[in-house]
């Protein structure tokens, strides 16, 4: 059966003009949402995808021949930064064990049991010789004797941090991977890897090979040639040639330092180009400096980077230290210029400065745990606030049977045998692998915690806190499975949670005699949060570096740290910030929301959360409203339980003219949808682990850098700010006197507004024109026919439209987002005084911010809908009939209508 075309020639006029209407409303109701929405689409940006090279030849021990080439894989190259590249290969020897000939499931350095395991090493240049390769047994050498040089003094090939270099297995199907930590010249200087010296990562198997120059010698040979293709001495017991034993070798048959020779001629070479940082940029004096935010580093720092590396470069010191002492040196108007926190200081502001929301991060818990029968690691683990709990107070035995100590007695011995762990991660959830039993021995699986005072502790704290399972725990109700907290983070022992620093609470020891050798306060050692910071703290992590002490003494009368486990027998738990476990791919355990349900952090759970936290309307912050029933977060399956926003605290007075405009420009720019905003690894991006600000939170953003651009005094919220003694004091001061701020404090909003899950920017508040002329147009709103060419923050330009720009005379501009509360404030209103609420570290229940009321309701969503339908109904109707009624429009509606019916464009 043949279908009629249907032209639009045989369209009556009324058909053909109803179609170009709607062709014309489509259009233009298209055009009127598109200013709206672009401006919070992320560029898809692939800053170093995957890279696959051809490997070496596959040897073939059964056949006594070489096969088909292999291929390595790195999943990032360019781009990079102090981060873990998982590398990964194809059609390799598999690994076996020498006893048995059988899989092998895991491989140690020197090791004599696996034959034809995998190295991989990070190399200065792109085309490296084995003395360029970090770890390497002659790392540092002379490049040009090869192996043939004396081995390398003790020390030496590791100046910097101990290896990075990881070692690997390849399965029965030639497949294996490995992750490895790619350093720049900050990590490691001998190195040098940064954005103008590149490097390499090398993948190197072991596949035998005459190494030693037998063939040669037995030969009569004594030139110390290597026979690689002689494959004799591979399998022989006491010589072992293909197994990594044989790389550490002294060889002086061949002259040769290292055995390892042959295997660096399978290596192959995967290029890699490294971000420009900080360091990048030419010397220079700071123009402002900042500090706290530990967690905030990596983003602060690719900031930075881009900053100083523009065309009218910033210069932005900082320094990573504890955001309670950052907040205080702040407020007492020493250090920094800037302080980066998290937690916003809820006492009247003693001197005038605004919130900056930065970006929103989280609180990571992470974890190495490998499989005991396989060594594969585990990459799935879920946990709730009590079991968290019970990590943090010690509350497990870490002791064999019979030698727990009394505050303990009858608890499960670590994590993976406590049966609540169990229950929510059984064993078919991650089968067919298992979890592993306790290590009494190195008590591992008690986290890795920074132990300086820091509001990760806190925000973390402050949710175990606050749930009620947890709570109770706290305070000695024992678990359905009757473990029970350890009493020495009881009160009145312990203040309780939350807290911002972690300090260990129990140094008892065993019940009866303590194993021969062994000190008696066993508590005291196995766990000891890392003093030194979150970097540090890290550091740990990557390392595989326990935290505790063994309770057994060296020969010197002290505890010696307990020993790095291998890859493969790990049972590591970690707390560090989201941006870390992301850039060092390290798996992330899901976490309990107040909804039910298990979250681990990314970006879609974090923007949930962000997106359920009050506005405080004292400081303009926002934090999730923990233990608050009826709250948007209570009810949100998606959102991750431990995320937190990061703000800049700015000061609105006290910054000369050079140090505000810099100060205000960096954080224009790292607030910028354009810019910071912008995901990915280039420097003045946002990078991995970080989500971006939210619309309302852009809002905020904006109006705070642009009081701190004026230097008008400004104060979060609606806190009064300091009074000023009068020159003359008056006989008896007005009741009044505490409560009125300086002539030259600005109005502030009295009340923040929230638009239900998704919190809204304050009114900006009026501020008088100083600098004469008249008054331009918005300086903060978007509108397409925007022709300002002022930057809102120089104090120049001219703004006919909307847009980030200044008045004609240069003011400030700030006028309100679109989404902002209207403002009934006027220059001369003043707000409420707020009380010190300060909130108690030892407070048992954290409840942070408190829902804001919804004043606008749907009305204010509605508005903007009825608007553009009216405009279209008004433009595109007429449009649309005159269109349809021309042979020009019937011509249009042809080419739409073929389009339609070819699934393109028509030609």
């Amino acid at each position: 059966m043949r279908v009629r075309d249907r032209s639009p020639r045989g369209l009556g006029w009324w058909a053909r003009a109803w179609l170009s209407t709607t062709v014309a409303w489509a259009v233009l109701a298209l055009l009127a949402v598109l200013p709206l929405s672009l401006g919070t689409v992320q560029s898809a940006r692939a800053d170093s995808g995957p890279v696959t090279v051809q490997g070496p030849a596959l040897w073939q021990p059964a056949k006594g021949t070489y096969g088909p080439n292999g291929s390595v894989t790195a999943a990032a190259t360019g781009n990079l930064t102090d981060q873990v590249v998982h590398v990964s290969w194809k059609g390799f020897t598999p690994s076996v064990y020498t006893a048995n000939g059988a899989q092998a499931t895991n491989v140690q350095p020197r090791s004599s049991t696996v034959r034809y395991a995998v190295r991989v090493y990070e190399c200065r240049g792109t085309d490296p010789q084995v003395t360029d390769c970090y770890g390497s047994t002659l790392y540092g050498g002379d490049r040009t004797k090869g192996f043939q040089q004396p081995g390398r003094p003790a020390g030496t090939t590791t100046p910097d941090l101990p290896t990075n270099m990881v070692m690997g297995v390849t399965g029965a199907d030639g497949t294996g991977a490995a992750d490895i930590e790619t350093w720049t010249s900050q990590q490691s200087p001998s190195l040098g890897c940064d954005s103008i010296h590149p490097c390499s990562i090398v993948v190197e198997p072991n596949y035998g090979g005459d190494s030693r120059g037998l063939t040669a010698y037995l030969g009569h040979d004594k030139t110390g040639a290597l026979h690689c293709d002689v494959h004799t001495y591979d399998t022989v017991s006491g010589l072992d040639l293909a197994t990594d034993s044989e790389l550490f070798s002294q060889n002086y048959v061949n002259r040769n330092a290292s055995g390892e020779g042959c295997a660096w001629n399978e290596r192959t070479v995967v290029p890699l180009s490294f971000a420009p940082t900080a360091d990048s940029c030419k010397a220079a004096s700071a123009d402002f400096a900042t500090a706290g935010l530990p967690m905030a580093e990596r983003a602060i720092q690719q900031w930075r980077a881009g900053a100083c590396l523009a065309a009218s470069p910033i210069y932005a010191g900082y320094t990573s230290q504890g955001e309670p002492q950052a907040r205080q040196t702040f407020l007492g108007g020493g250090g920094a210029e800037v302080a980066l926190t998290s937690r916003p200081d809820t006492a009247p502001a003693p001197r005038p400065y605004v919130y900056v929301p930065l970006a929103n991060s989280a609180v990571s818990v992470v974890f190495e745990v490998d499989d005991p029968a396989t060594g594969r690691q585990i990459r799935q683990l879920r946990l709730n606030a009590r079991l968290l709990a019970k990590e943090l107070t010690q509350s497990y035995s870490q002791s064999p049977a019979g030698f727990a100590p009394a505050s303990v007695a009858g608890n499960p011995r670590c994590l993976f045998e406590d049966p609540e762990f169990l229950a929510l991660n059984p064993a078919s959830s991650i089968a067919p692998l298992q979890w592993p039993a306790c290590d009494t021995s190195n008590p591992q699986s008690l986290p890795i915690v920074v132990g300086n005072s820091t509001d990760m502790v806190h925000q973390l704290t402050g949710w175990i806190a606050a749930d009620p399972d947890a709570a109770a725990f706290l305070q000695g109700s024992a678990d359905p499975w009757g473990m029970h907290v350890d009493p020495y983070y009881q009160r009145p022992a312990f203040s309780g949670y939350p807290v911002d620093t972690l300090i260990p609470q129990d140094s008892t020891g065993y019940v009866g005699p303590p194993p021969a050798g062994a000190d008696n306060h066993m508590k005291q050692y196995e766990w000891s949060p890392v003093l030194s910071g979150l970097t540090d703290t890290v550091r740990h992590l990557l390392s595989d570096q326990p935290t505790c002490l063994l309770v057994l003494k060296d020969g010197t009368g002290s505890n010696p740290h307990c020993p790095a486990p291998f890859v493969g027998q790990r049972q590591l738990i970690g707390i560090i910030d989201s941006a870390d476990a992301e850039a060092y791919s390290l798996p992330e355990a899901q976490l309990l929301n107040q909804q039910g349900s298990f979250v681990a952090p990314s970006i879609g759970s974090m923007q949930a959360a962000v997106n359920d936290m009050p506005v405080d309307p004292k400081t303009y912050t926002q934090q999730l409203p923990y233990g608050a029933p009826g709250t948007s977060y209570a009810s949100d399956p998606n959102a991750y339980p431990l995320t937190m926003v990061q703000y800049a605290m700015a000061p609105t007075s006290g910054l000369n003219t050079a140090k505000a405009t810099a100060v205000s420009q960096f954080l224009q720019q790292v607030t910028d949808l354009g810019g910071g905003q912008l995901y990915g690894s280039a420097p003045g991006r946002l990078g991995p682990g970080y989500t971006d600000l939210t619309p309302s939170q852009q809002g905020f953003a904006q109006d705070a850098v642009q009081h701190v651009a004026a230097q008008d005094s400004a104060l979060p919220g609606n806190q009064t700010g300091p009074t000023p003694p009068p020159t003359t004091p008056p006989a008896t001061p007005p009741a009044s006197a505490a409560a009125t701020p300086p002539a030259s404090t600005p109005a502030t909003p009295v009340t923040a507004v929230s638009t239900g899950d998704q919190p809204s920017a304050p009114a900006a508040a009026s501020q008088p024109d100083t600098s004469g002329g008249t008054a331009g147009g918005s300086g903060l709103t978007a509108a397409p026919a925007d022709s300002g060419s002022g930057n809102g923050l120089s104090g120049q330009g001219t703004d006919t439209g909307g847009g980030l720009g200044t008045g004609a005379d240069g003011g400030s501009g700030a006028t309100p987002p679109a989404d902002a509360a209207p403002s009934t404030a006027s220059p001369a209103a003043t707000a409420s005084p707020g009380p010190s609420t300060t909130e108690p570290a030892t407070a048992p229940v954290a409840v942070i911010g408190t829902p804001a009321p919804d004043r606008a309701g749907v009305a204010r969503v509605l508005l903007p809908v009825v608007l553009i339908t009216g405009a279209v109904l008004l433009v595109g109707g007429p449009a649309g009939l005159v269109l349809g009624g021309t042979p020009a429009g019937a011509r249009v509606v042809a080419r739409l209508r073929g389009a339609i019916g070819r699934g393109g464009p028509s030609a």
